[in-house]
Order: C-alpha cells, then structure tokens, then sequence
C-alpha cells in the first residue's frame, strides 16, 4: 500500500505541510536537533520549489530558528 504523500510527490504543498508536522513532532519528543535539520531540509527545498517569496517560507524560517534555539544552535537560519 502507498502511503499518501508517496503518491501526492515531495513538491506537492500537501508533502511540505505533512514533512513540517512531522518535523515539529519531532521536537516536541525531545529531538530538538532532528526537528531543526528537518525544517532546515524544508527550507531548503521551499527556497528552490517556491522561492524565497513565498509566504510559507517566513514562518519556516521562523520554526527552524525555534528548534535551533531550543537545541541550543543560534547559527544562521538560511
């Protein structure tokens, strides 16, 4: 059986959405580190899908520095 966003495709804004869920899941677990490299991973592919003009880029910015804060990395969100 396929899973949803196998099928959807990894630009789809639906993948984004489910892959930024998943991320911020991840820290709220405990896995600061592991949620910051996934919304880095986000970022990176919104910047080259959409552009850095985006709407949703902002606020991925804004969750990336979060989870950088919270595991303890201030460095450069982007």
């Amino acid at each position: 059986m396929r899973h949803a966003v196998q099928v959807l495709g990894e630009d789809h804004p639906s993948t984004l959405t489910v892959r930024g869920n998943r991320a911020s899941w991840r820290g709220q677990t405990g896995d600061a580190a592991g949620a910051a490299q996934e919304y880095a991973d986000i970022l990176d592919h919104m910047v080259r899908m959409v552009g850095e003009d985006d709407p949703r880029t902002p606020s991925v910015r804004t969750h990336l520095a979060s989870w950088r804060r919270e595991g303890g990395r201030t460095q450069d969100v982007g």
